[in-house]
């Protein structure tokens, strides 16, 4: 169903509607198509970036159907493989291009040839970063929908890539971009040049043909009316015919680009093709606005908990007391079937590793911890071995470069063997212990003096209990009556008669063993 909302008053003939920001161009902080004062927060980002945004009446869109759900996303870790940073392949090295926005040589046979890797970690998925023909080596900027980047592979190599995944007992999912393409694809160069060119109503030009939303104002990924019912077409035909080559599923790079009303097309075709598929929407955004995707993804990637796992463990701005509220209320605040995939760190932004400067045992800390929550947690490439970067992401002019955490990953003796291990074990006790992380999860203790915090997580024979001490001194936490052994420790813990003694940022889950569970 979709529909609009208007509203109209005697004292004019023009109607209101509901409507909603589409995107942004180069320009002062204006708001093109809004007459009113217009929102503070908008004007004052876009005088900060140098940004013009236009708005439109918005279409709002439910569909009517029985939800499915892909329930596989439960099943274990998601890896996240950034493909030209992860592995060449072929016994080839990397390459060594003269700035990290360069080109390294990772490749899809390289992931094909490190599926050993991935799967001892526990991963269900594995998730790829773009792999479309494109200038960039982020591949955010597609010139082609249909086809593989050549210097990643053929489609053959992806083929056997997605076979081999499968026969693993994981899924792969692709990073899919709706909103914007690149300014060299054949389309957009199309309706640049040609006034009277078919595909000059995919774009919105605010001055044909020198001004055009794009994402963030940047020029080079002019971005898509995915209303308009031809481009929308044009897209979700594009992500159809890769689900229909056994691809899983689809992370959706800036979801709060496209309309809610596009999103629900989307998914209503994506699951007519595949009923299992899994959406997962990249919204950085509120929690309300996350909600609202409820119906329309299966699920969003949890940017929330990423600021407070980073409040947390890493710069120490958050409370035990603080952290456990922030989980329940967070927690309580979306159906339980709507996913919300965690992580540590991505592409985008600082490395965990570097914000800690590099402290393993925090790293160790935060991940035993994520790893004991509801939801899927993630692993951004590298993480598991210590990939760290050399300059932060926010260089002294105030000029943002993601790319620093984007280098590429170790192999062989410059990995963290002891680390890896440590995440392999994490993947397995998140797989066997699966009923415990899914079930009710109940604070014992907080000492916000110690930070210290204690948890039971599931009932009965599943039931487990995760200590954390996030103190730079050793601690020693009570437990409650039981008998309690440990399961996996972030570090050295010995447990006495009624309690466990943990060092400095370490953690700890504990099954508990006595007759009278059985």
């Amino acid at each position: 169903m979709r529909y609009r909302i208007e509203a109209w008053s005697d004292h004019s003939a023009e109607s209101i509607w509901a409507s909603e920001i589409i995107g942004s161009t180069a320009g002062d902080g204006s708001v093109i198509g809004d007459r009113s004062p217009g929102d503070p927060y908008l004007r004052a980002i876009g005088s900060e970036f140098n940004l013009t945004f236009v708005r439109r009446a918005r279409t709002f869109a439910f569909a009517i159907d029985q939800l499915q759900r892909a329930t596989w996303l439960a099943d274990g870790p998601i890896y996240h493989v950034f493909l030209d940073r992860f592995c060449p392949g072929d016994g080839r090295a990397f390459a060594d291009p003269e700035t990290p926005m360069g080109f390294y040589g990772g490749s899809i046979r390289g992931v094909l040839e490190q599926l050993d890797h991935i799967s001892a970690l526990g991963a269900a998925a594995i998730w790829l970063s773009p792999l479309f023909p494109s200038p960039s080596h982020h591949g955010y900027d597609a010139t082609d929908l249909a086809r593989v980047e050549p210097r990643l592979g053929t489609v053959d190599d992806l083929q056997a890539l997605i076979d081999a995944t499968h026969a693993c007992g994981m899924r792969l999912i692709f990073d899919f971009v709706a909103n914007h393409i690149s300014d060299e694809h054949p389309y957009f160069q199309d309706a640049l040049t040609n006034p009277a060119s078919p595909y000059r109503d995919w774009f919105t030009f605010t001055s044909y043909p020198d001004t055009y939303v794009s994402f963030f104002g940047v020029r080079t990924m002019p971005q898509l009316n995915c209303d308009h019912p031809e481009a929308r077409g044009f897209v979700i035909d594009s992500a159809l015919r890769w689900l229909e080559r056994g691809v899983d599923g689809f992370r959706l790079d800036y979801t709060i680009g496209p309309s809610h009303a596009f999103w629900t097309e989307f998914r209503a075709a994506a699951r007519a093709v595949r009923p299992d598929c899994a959406l997962l929407g990249e919204a950085v955004d509120t929690a309300e606005m996350l909600h609202s995707y409820v119906g329309r993804m299966d699920g969003c990637l949890d940017f929330l908990l990423l600021q407070a796992f980073r409040r947390f463990f890493a710069f120490d701005e958050l409370s035990v007391s603080g952290f456990d509220s922030f989980l329940r209320r967070h927690f309580a605040a979306f159906p339980p079937e709507f996913a919300m995939p965690s992580f540590l760190d991505n592409h985008d932004m600082n490395r965990f590793l570097w914000v800690v400067r590099g402290d393993i045992r925090r790293l160790r800390l935060a991940a035993l911890c994520q790893y004991t929550l509801p939801h899927t947690p993630i692993v951004y490439y590298g993480t598991e071995v210590g990939l760290s970067q050399q300059r932060d992401v926010r260089h002294r002019d105030g000029s943002g470069h993601p790319e620093e955490s984007r280098l590429p990953m170790l192999w062989g003796e410059a990995q963290n063997q002891s680390l890896y291990d440590f995440y392999c074990r994490l993947g397995a006790l998140r797989r066997n212990a699966a009923a415990a992380w899914a079930g009710a999860r109940e604070t014992l203790f907080i000492d916000d003096v110690r930070s210290h915090y204690l948890c039971r997580c599931g009932l009965g024979p599943e039931q487990r209990l995760v200590a954390l001490n996030r103190s730079p001194a050793s601690g020693r936490i009570m437990l409650p009556p039981g008998d309690w052994i440990v399961e996996l420790a972030s570090d050295d813990a010995a447990t006495g008669a009624s309690s466990v003694a943990l060092p400095a940022y370490a953690g700890v889950v504990l099954r508990r063993t006595d007759s009278q569970l059985r």
